[in-house]
């Protein structure tokens, strides 16, 4: 029916301007910064000194977004020639860019974020159009709904970053590697490589698409012939050649595109100075050796940038968990993580979808190998799931839940598949008049769960990025007060980009503006230029500069005024010395979109 894709179009642009309204008074964010810049120097440049660590598919449409902006073309030149043989300067060059290159901060900031909403859009209209085929209308209307609707998807959707382009990236490669296991035809065979070559542009993560194409070509093989040598090794090779085409004719092309100014030589002198210390020596002079090559040179970037991801990883990151810090993985915190900062009617129905979907599975009386093949494309997002979850889980890396989004479009389409068969059955029981709607006590719980996951939407606005559960409220803190969002408590369980990114260094600027405050002490988590947003009221502060309220009023008689980042708040409150743990006892005057706490100390 045509409603259901005009409903879907209205869901889509409501969700698209809510999420650019939120960001709009946003500070860029942490990795925004080395993101802007890096764009900028691929567009203009085509040179790819700066975040190899990520490839380049988001960085590019930033950068091409700022064009307009008629920054001087010699930005880049003139900051390589003050700035030799520093090695992926990118956090430097990116803050340079944005607030030193004589073109307004706030409007590069902002044309930068813009183009980054057209993952979000592709993302739902892909998780639609797939809904639709593998269920029905109905249930692609749910699932848009969750997608559009989610804090989480919101939250990220509106950052220069990599992850909701990897969940475009793993929708756009799955779909079409599915398409050509069922028709094995020339078309699905480009459109299927074409698609594996764009995700590996996004994000490198979606690496992991290659042993989970080649489980996905095993098993259609078992369940769709008789014998299983000879259509296993046939299909396993197939699939084999539409990821190596992705790569040779997607990947390869790009990437030449990104290192036609770099010089061979500077390419091989910097990833002999990144992989200096990689763990697997053969894997690392391998790239090095083919970083000068004139055919392998893009290639070489390419696995530059797969090793560093690789190599952060196992080197782990500081983590603040549960009261705990640590730079080794916890393996519960992406279950716990995910506990908190889901809305609870999401779990819910997640549980539901769960339980559904089992009793299924179960009930049914076809033959395994029949109910394997039936059910093809709902057990294939359950094995990417459960692979990336697992490697998640295993990997010694812990800095947010984002880094699970690219299971996200696989579980609203299976959620909203399985509520549509519960659905269904309802509206037989009313039909045949066995049961009123109104009186149906399952559907009436359905609804409310659906309004409940709405009015979450909309009360965490603009402060998607910290949104917690009610959950959190299990380990309240004084923050509740002064909270600016929706749930307090968020900072005590983790912090980081489930939390506090850097994006709200504005917000803080206007509170001291609007206050009339002089000076304020500021331990910021981010990399935005602090004296754009506070001017001459911006002083420099670091934990343990001051260790309780009477050194604080010593140097400031008349009282005065901190704000400190929530990640470096909880950060230096764990272990025995605790530079902040004089403040323990103090509330804050406000906290900044949950994410800057601000004290005023006075005399008593």
């Amino acid at each position: 029916m045509r409603k259901y894709p005009f409903i879907a179009g209205v869901i889509i642009t409501i969700a698209s301007v809510v999420a650019v309204a939120s960001a709009w008074r946003d500070s860029p964010i942490v990795d925004e910064i080395p993101h802007i810049g890096a764009g900028y120097s691929y567009t203009t440049g085509q040179t790819y000194q700066f975040n190899p660590e990520h490839p380049p598919l988001a960085k590019d449409l930033a950068g091409l977004a700022i064009l307009p902006l008629g920054i001087n073309s010699n930005f880049l030149a003139n900051y390589n020639t003050a700035h030799p043989n520093i090695v992926n300067d990118q956090w430097n060059f990116g803050r340079a860019l944005i607030y030193h290159s004589d073109v307004d901060p706030t409007t590069l900031i902002h044309l930068a974020k813009l183009p980054l909403i057209l993952f979000f859009i592709f993302s739902g209209w892909l998780i639609y159009a797939w809904t639709r085929r593998t269920y029905n209308s109905r249930a692609a209307l749910l699932a848009i709904f969750l997608f559009a609707f989610s804090p989480t998807i919101i939250a990220h959707s509106r950052f220069v970053a990599t992850d909701v382009p990897a969940l475009f990236g793993i929708l756009l490669a799955t779909y079409f590697f599915l398409r050509y296991l069922k028709e094995q035809s020339v078309v699905n065979f480009w459109l299927a490589s074409v698609s594996f070559g764009v995700a590996l542009l996004t994000k490198f993560s979606t690496f992991l698409l290659i042993p989970y194409f080649l489980i996905l070509a095993l098993i259609w093989a078992w369940s769709n012939h008789q014998t299983f040598f000879r259509p296993t090794i046939r299909l396993i090779t197939r699939g084999t050649l539409v990821m190596i085409m992705g790569f040779i004719i997607i990947v390869g092309p790009i990437y030449q595109l990104h290192v036609f100014n770099y010089p061979p030589a500077q390419q091989k002198n910097d990833t002999e100075t990144i992989l200096n210390n990689y763990s697997i020596p053969v894997v690392a002079s391998a790239i090095i050796w083919a970083s000068d090559k004139p055919v392998l040179r893009p290639y070489a970037q390419w696995g530059l940038g797969l090793a560093m991801v690789s190599q952060r990883a196992e080197g782990g990151n500081r983590t603040y968990y549960l009261g705990q810090l640590s730079s080794t993985s916890f393996k519960s915190y992406f279950p716990v993580v995910y506990v908190l900062k889901e809305p609870i009617p999401f779990l819910v129905l997640l549980l539901g979808a769960v339980w559904l979907g089992w009793r299924t599975w179960r009930n049914g009386r076809e033959p395994f190998k029949n109910k394997i093949r039936n059910h093809f494309p709902a057990l294939a997002m359950l094995l990417w799931v459960f692979i990336y979850v697992a490697t998640s889980i295993n990997a010694n890396l812990n800095i947010g839940i984002r880094h699970l989004i690219p299971i996200y479009g696989f579980i609203f389409i299976l959620i909203a598949g399985q509520i549509e068969g519960l659905v269904s059955s309802i509206k037989y029981r009313v039909l045949s008049g066995r049961q009123s709607l109104i009186s149906n006590t399952k559907y009436l719980i359905l609804i409310g769960l659906l309004i409940w996951y709405f009015i979450e939407f909309i009360s965490v606005y603009p402060s998607y990025l910290t949104y917690f559960n009610e959950f959190a409220l299990l380990r309240p803190s004084w923050a509740s007060d002064g909270q600016t969002g929706w749930i307090s408590g968020g900072h005590n369980y983790v912090v980081d980009s489930n939390l506090d990114w850097g994006q709200d260094l504005w917000r803080l600027g206007d509170f001291v503006k609007q206050n009339n405050i002089q000076k304020i002490y500021l331990d910021y988590f981010g990399w935005a230029e602090q004296s754009f947003y506070l001017g001459n009221s911006f002083q420099w502060m670091h934990a343990g500069d001051f260790t309780s309220a009477e050194q604080f009023l010593k140097e400031n008689p008349d009282g005065g005024w901190l704000g400190i980042s929530a990640s470096y708040y909880q950060e230096a409150n764990v272990g025995p010395t605790k530079p902040y743990g004089w403040l323990e006892n103090i509330k804050p005057t406000m906290v900044i979109g949950n994410s800057i706490f601000v004290f005023h100390i006075t005399r008593p």
